[in-house]
């Protein structure tokens, strides 16, 4: 039986809840016409989902090509699965952006990593995650209010947590890409690398700088990259986004202008 709270979050949306054995998600179509280019956008919560579905609206409605689907996972819901057993219902895609990631001190950026998790019985000194001189200058300008030791704490040598197992317990740690794997550890989720000089991640960064005036810089985020490796079974052309309704409705232009990739969906 469906949670009455996912039926009225659905009534509220004008979604259509999509039930599969990896659990529930949320599908809330805003859709000009069969066969236009599709961008999705996936949130965390139902209020990630707000400023890119009110700019589909005012997009379209001033003649933009270009159909959006938004995505919510409800509690409970395998994402990995979940998407593969909806990949043709949700049919092909210009790219997919996951609107649920924050922004460091609220301010404008695009993502260029994130940390994976890996679990070892045993806490063991991690070397430094790699860190260009530009990043770092990008960060400490960014992160004002944070000192030295904990900008290094959080991007460059993340502390072992203790975490409860079937066995009692063992411990976690932030995982980031170019760090390599612990002896003996075991990866719960693999760190992610975007690319960050495509079409995709210009037609962002222009955005962005259009809407808020401000730099955007590409830094790494602390955050949790499952639900962007999950996309990835929908499209290569994945990306973290979020900002004002008038950073969507830009990205969402420019994205109509980029190559889409041959249409096919459930209708079909």
């Amino acid at each position: 039986m469906l949670n009455p709270a996912a039926l009225q979050l659905a009534a509220e949306l004008g979604g259509t809840l999509l039930r599969t054995e990896g659990g529930t998600l949320l599908l809330v179509e805003r859709l000009r016409a069969h066969g236009l280019p599709q961008v999705l956008v996936l949130g965390r919560d139902a209020a990630d989902l707000s400023a890119p579905l009110e700019a589909a609206a005012r997009a379209q409605s001033r003649g933009l090509d270009l159909n959006l689907l938004a995505l919510l996972p409800l509690p409970g819901c395998d994402l990995t699965a979940a998407l593969a057993a909806n990949q043709r219902r949700i049919g092909a895609l210009v790219a997919a952006l996951d609107a649920g990631l924050p922004w460091l001190s609220d301010q404008p950026m695009l993502v260029r990593r994130l940390p994976g998790r890996a679990f070892r019985t045993a806490p063991v000194p991690l070397p430094k995650a790699p860190m260009g001189p530009l990043e770092k200058a990008e960060l400490k300008l960014l992160l004002t209010d944070w000192g030295s030791d904990r900008r290094k704490r959080i991007f460059r040598r993340p502390e072992w947590q203790e975490v409860p197992t079937l066995d009692g317990c063992g411990f976690e740690v932030d995982l980031w890409p170019g760090v390599p794997m612990p002896e003996g550890a075991l990866l719960r989720v693999s760190p992610l690398e975007l690319p960050c000089a495509t079409p995709l991640t210009d037609v962002l960064r222009g955005a962005l700088r259009g809407a808020t005036g401000a730099p955007v810089p590409f830094l790494p985020l602390p955050a949790d990259p499952a639900p962007l490796h999950a996309l990835r079974l929908l499209t290569a052309e994945i990306a973290a986004f979020r900002g004002p309704v008038a950073a969507w409705e830009g990205a969402l232009a420019g994205l109509a202008a980029l190559p889409a990739p041959a249409h096919f969906c459930g209708r079909c």
